[in-house]
C-alpha cells in the first residue's frame, strides 16, 4: 500500500513538472489578431495551439477577458469556435485553433479603448494579451488585386462582418456614403440589413474564395419586404459565397472532367436572398452583368470561367490576372475556373482571323466542324450565330422561344429562346425566326449591337450621325430601313468594317470567320475578355 502511494505521488510530481515545463511554451503560443473597432463595436480573433485544444479540458469554451485602458477588469466575452489552421501561423506557431469574439457597441460604451487578455484554464497569468484598441479604429481594407479585373477594387468604405455574417447597419450605411462599400466575411454568408441599403450604391462581399459585387439598384427592397410581409427595417439581404461539398462537389468535378477541364479554383455557389422571419425569396436574375471573382488555387495555360448546371458546363465572360479571375454573369449559379487543353485548327494556317478564332475556341465559345478543321469561309445560319452570341455572353433562357419555326427538339432551341428573351433576336415579323437561313451582314451587325447594349455598352446615334456614318458607302441604299441605325452603331463601335473602302455589303452573307471576329470585338468593347 505504501509503495502504491509512493508511485502515485511520484507520478503526480512528474505530471506537475511536465506541466510547468509546458506552460512557458503555451504562454508564448497563444495570441490575438485582427482586433479592430468600428463605430464602438470591437471584433477580433484569439488563437491557441491545437495541442492545448486537444489536451486541456475546457479549451473549447474560450473566454476572453476585457479591461479598460487603465487596466480595470470589465468582464468577459465568449470566443466562438471558428476553425483549425493547419500550418505555420504568423511565422511562429504551428497548427492553431482560432475563435472570433465580439464586443457590441453598447457594451462598456463609456470606455473609448479596450484591452483583452486570454488565460489558459487554471492559469493566473495571461497566455496572450492585446490593446488598448480604439473602438473607432478603421476596419479591414480589402486587398487590391492586379490589373485586368481579377479582384475587387478598393472602395472608400470597408466593414468587417461578425462571425455569423451579420453586418452593423450604421457602419454599412456610413461606408455607402461614398457610393460603394466592401464587406469582409470570415464564413460563407454576409447578412446585410436592408435599412442600410436604401441609398443605393455597390456592396462588394469579400471572402477567402473570392468576391461578389452587388449593385443595389438590382434590389427592389420595398417589393421584397412587401412579399415577405415586413417593413424594410425587418428585411435582411443575405449573400452566400459557398464552396460545394460532398456529392454536389463530386458531380460538378465530373461535369468539368467531361468537358475536358480541370478546376483551378474552388467550385463555388453564389446566392442572393431576401430573408425575414424564417421566410426567404431567392434573387437569381439581374438586368445587368454582375461581377464576381474566384481566387485561383491552381495554375493553367488556358483558363475558362464556367457555369455548372447539373452535368452541363457552359462558359461565361471572364478576365484573369495572376491571383483571381473576374466573372461577369447576369444570373446566380455555381461557378468555377477551369483549365482546358489549347485548341488549334489545321485549316487556319496564315488565316487573317486565326488569332480571334483560336481565342474563342480556347474559351469554349466556338467549335470546329470536325477532323481538326474550322471551315472559316463557310456561311453562318441565323440559329448558329444566335447560339454563338448566347455562349459568348453565358446567357440562359427561362422559357421557350415563341417562334413557330423553332421546335423544342431543335439543337438551337434553347439558344434562340435566350437570344429572344434578351432582345438580341426579334424574328421576321410573321412569328418566324428563320433559323436555317444564312445570316446577312446587316442581321449579324444588328444582333451584335443589341448584345453589346445588353452588356452595358450602348451607342446612341442621332439620325444625322447615322446618315453621316453610312454616307461613305455607295451601297448604303441596300441597307434595310430597320437595320440602318444598328449597322451605323456597329460601324461606330468598331464591330463592323466595310468590305472595301466604299462598300459595306449589308445583304451579303457572313462567314464563320467574320462571325468570330465580331464576337471578339463585342467582348473587347464590353471588357469581358
Amino acid at each position: 500500500m505504501k509503495a502504491l502511494i509512493q508511485r502515485k505521488t511520484a507520478g503526480l510530481l512528474a505530471l506537475m513538472m511536465a506541466l510547468s515545463l509546458l506552460l512557458p511554451i503555451v504562454s508564448y503560443a497563444a495570441g490575438f489578431r485582427d482586433v479592430v473597432g468600428n463605430n464602438g463595436r470591437v471584433t477580433g480573433t484569439v488563437y491557441i495551439p491545437k495541442s492545448v485544444y486537444d489536451t486541456i479540458p475546457g479549451a473549447k469554451d474560450v473566454v476572453v477577458h476585457v479591461y479598460s485602458e487603465d487596466g480595470k477588469f470589465l468582464g468577459t466575452v465568449d470566443g466562438v469556435y471558428r476553425g483549425v489552421y493547419d500550418g505555420v501561423y504568423n511565422g511562429d506557431v504551428v497548427d492553431v485553433v482560432y475563435y472570433d469574439f465580439d464586443v457590441p457597441s453598447a457594451q462598456w460604451d463609456t470606455h473609448g479603448s479596450l484591452k483583452f487578455k486570454y488565460f489558459y484554464p487554471g492559469a493566473t497569468e495571461p497566455g496572450a494579451e492585446t490593446g488598448p484598441v480604439s473602438r473607432n479604429y478603421v476596419p479591414f481594407v480589402p486587398p487590391v488585386f492586379g490589373g485586368g479585373g481579377g479582384g475587387p477594387s478598393q472602395s472608400d468604405g470597408a466593414v468587417k462582418a461578425n462571425p455569423d455574417g451579420s453586418v452593423d447597419a450604421n457602419a454599412l450605411k456610413k461606408a455607402l456614403e461614398s457610393g460603394s462599400a466592401t464587406v469582409e466575411i470570415s464564413g460563407e454568408v454576409a447578412k446585410l440589413p436592408a435599412s442600410a441599403l436604401t441609398q443605393g450604391g455597390v456592396v462588394t462581399i469579400v471572402s477567402e474564395l473570392g468576391s461578389y459585387e452587388l449593385p443595389l439598384d438590382e434590389l427592389n427592397l420595398e417589393a421584397l419586404a412587401e412579399e415577405l410581409g415586413v417593413s424594410i427595417d425587418g428585411l435582411t439581404i443575405v449573400v452566400t459565397i459557398a464552396e460545394l461539398q460532398g456529392a454536389d462537389k463530386a458531380a460538378a468535378e465530373k461535369a468539368i472532367e467531361s468537358a475536358g477541364g480541370e478546376a483551378v479554383s474552388a467550385i463555388v455557389e453564389f446566392k442572393l436572398e431576401a430573408v425575414a422571419g424564417g421566410q426567404s425569396v431567392e434573387i437569381n436574375n439581374f438586368s445587368q452583368f454582375v461581377k464576381r471573382t474566384l481566387n485561383l488555387t491552381g495554375e493553367g495555360d488556358n483558363l475558362v470561367a464556367v457555369r455548372i448546371t447539373g452535368n452541363t458546363v457552359n462558359p461565361v465572360p471572364s478576365k484573369a490576372d495572376d491571383e483571381a479571375v473576374a466573372i461577369f454573369s447576369n444570373s446566380n449559379s455555381v461557378y468555377a475556373v477551369i483549365d482546358v487543353a489549347t485548341k488549334s485548327f489545321s485549316d487556319l494556317a496564315n488565316h487573317w482571323a486565326v488569332k480571334d478564332i483560336t481565342t474563342l475556341a480556347n474559351k469554349l465559345i466556338v467549335n470546329g466542324t470536325g477532323a481538326g478543321k474550322f471551315e472559316p469561309k463557310r456561311d453562318v445560319t441565323r440559329a448558329e450565330f444566335a447560339a454563338l452570341i448566347v455562349r459568348a455572353l453565358g446567357l440562359q433562357a427561362s422559357e421557350a422561344a415563341d417562334f413557330s419555326d423553332v421546335p423544342a427538339s431543335a439543337w438551337y432551341a434553347d439558344a434562340v429562346a435566350a437570344a429572344a428573351e434578351y432582345g438580341i433576336v426579334k424574328g421576321d415579323g410573321t412569328g418566324k425566326f428563320r433559323p436555317t437561313d444564312k445570316i446577312t451582314r446587316q442581321e449579324l451587325a444588328a444582333m451584335v449591337v443589341r448584345a453589346q447594349a445588353l452588356a452595358g455598352v450602348e451607342v446612341d446615334l442621332s439620325s444625322t450621325e447615322v446618315a453621316a456614318l453610312l454616307a461613305g458607302f455607295k451601297d448604303a441604299g441596300q441597307i434595310g430601313s430597320w437595320a440602318r441605325a444598328e449597322l451605323a452603331a456597329a460601324i461606330e463601335s468598331g464591330i463592323v468594317n466595310g468590305t472595301s473602302a466604299n462598300t459595306v455589303s449589308p445583304t451579303a452573307t457572313a462567314t464563320r470567320a467574320e462571325a468570330a471576329v465580331m464576337i471578339i470585338r463585342l467582348l473587347n468593347n464590353a471588357d469581358f475578355i
